[in-house]
């Protein structure tokens, strides 16, 4: 009975918590698990990527010149990694080896843009320098770098916004 009551008052004191601190999905309970600061990305560890600092669906602000199907990005715009405490349906693994992680932006080819991050918790500047759609959905692949066995990429999905008109031809 003891134990009960004990297990009852632990999940009622974090059920409580997440609503005074205002949590009411999935995602906003995983990045509330999330390290505050910048950390090193090291072998076996569970991550997730982010896009403007969203986990799942983000939007992605694009330029685009008139009547073009492409543009670049908005810059002041974000890519980062997180380590969580709490395991997603969506997460990579760094795998045995895996020291950083590769965010792929941009269409599926070899012309794809990569940014490697070694560091959790730490945004760099989304690419400004790359076409992309003027509208409708991507993804970007977060691949951990040289991870060896057990490691597994993970994507966040974007949807392409047109914010205005860029005055390249």
């Amino acid at each position: 009975m003891t134990r009960t009551v004990s297990r009852l008052a632990g999940v009622g004191a974090l059920a409580l918590v997440l609503a005074v601190a205002g949590f009411t999905s999935g995602a906003d309970v995983l990045a509330a698990t999330a390290g505050a600061g910048p950390t090193k990305i090291a072998p076996h560890q569970v991550f997730v990527g982010e896009v403007n600092g969203t986990m799942e669906t983000a939007t992605v602000k694009v330029v685009c010149p008139v009547a073009a199907t492409g543009g670049r990005a908005v810059s002041g715009q974000t890519i980062s990694v997180t380590s969580l405490l709490v395991i997603p349906r969506n997460y990579g693994d760094t795998g045995a080896h895996g020291r950083a992680i590769a965010a792929s932006i941009g269409p599926a080819t070899s012309a794809a843009e990569s940014i490697v991050l070694t560091k959790y918790n730490h945004p760099q500047p989304f690419p400004t320098n790359i076409d992309l759609p003027c509208s409708g959905t991507g993804i970007v692949v977060f691949a951990p770098v040289a991870g060896g066995h057990g490691s597994r990429p993970t994507t966040v999905t974007v949807t392409y916004e047109n914010v205005g008109v860029s005055p390249r031809a």
